[in-house]
């Protein structure tokens, strides 16, 4: 999907939208099929590029994704959508990769995104809530069939590449940790309250027009300050950066995108102090 996200390596890069970030690397970067990003009113047509690419037999994988994009722009689109994607993959026998290393964990209000499509991706990425973001540590989870492939006896068909530190005991056992939080305490009630929270600091720019495009999927909020020089390179960008941290707040902008995505811990006095820090921003700097 155009405007997506998924990496650093020579593969991710692949698959992830192209510019100036990675341009030192397109040499080696392999061709990849892309689908417009479905912006409202215009779902249909990345609906149907999908299908119209997958339908010439040759597609192996779609990757997206689900709900937000958000190295992208924290673009966002509705669950009947992603669930028309998966449901032209399915058509076609193509593999649907979801890529829910921000989404996952509760941030779109539910335990995974794709379970707002009601969905079961053949290939899921998980990673940063995986240990409530204390220590790096990733999983990739696969369908049955696309294991029972893969499975052998001959230890030349093993999948020797990984990394130094893959299921690093210490990340292991934070990620356990987080688990039993999730299993012990009432971390739903957490999110469902920061949802509200969210929602009601959004709401005080609506009518404010130094501000566009107000959005919010689960615990994610975001919206985008009104200036000539739009995108990641938005030279606000720099400015809203270090004027968030003169307010001690740990805000990062993508260019002109502001966007909120506090831990579940956080408090109504903490909300409260990104919103005015926002609104105080744009007194200062527009």
């Amino acid at each position: 999907m155009e405007n997506s996200y998924h990496g650093d390596t020579i593969g991710t890069m692949s698959v992830g939208e192209r510019g100036v970030f990675n341009q030192p690397y397109n040499p080696l970067l392999f061709d990849v099929a892309k689908v417009p990003f479905p912006s409202a009113g215009n779902e249909q047509a990345t609906i149907d590029q999908l299908e119209k690419l997958c339908a010439q037999g040759d597609v192996a994988a779609f990757i997206v994704e689900p709900l937000v994009l958000g190295a992208g722009g924290m673009l966002m689109y509705s669950a009947e959508t992603l669930r028309a994607l998966y449901e032209t993959c399915k058509k076609h026998n193509t593999l649907f990769i979801a890529d829910e290393v921000m989404t996952g964990w509760g941030r779109t209000g539910k335990l995974f995104a794709c379970e707002h499509a009601q969905i079961t991706p053949d290939i899921a990425c998980y990673s940063k809530g995986l240990t409530g973001g204390s220590l790096p540590l990733a999983i990739t989870m696969c369908s049955s069939a696309i294991y029972d492939e893969h499975y052998s006896t001959d230890r030349s068909k093993t999948f020797f590449h990984s990394s130094s530190y893959t299921a690093n005991p210490i990340a292991c056992a934070a990620a356990v940790a987080n688990l039993e939080i999730w299993e012990n305490e009432p971390v739903y009630e957490r999110i469902e309250n920061l949802i509200e929270m969210q929602a009601a600091g959004l709401a005080r720019f609506k009518d404010d027009d130094r501000f566009t495009n107000i959005r919010q999927t689960g615990t994610i909020a975001a919206m985008d300050i009104n200036v000539k020089d739009h995108g990641y390179l938005s030279d606000i960008g720099p400015r809203l950066y270090e004027f968030f941290k003169s307010k001690n707040l740990l805000l990062r902008p993508l260019g002109n995108t502001l966007y909120s995505m506090p831990p579940y811990c956080v408090t109504q006095d903490d909300i409260n102090q990104i919103y005015d820090a926002i609104a105080e921003a744009a007194d200062e700097l527009l």
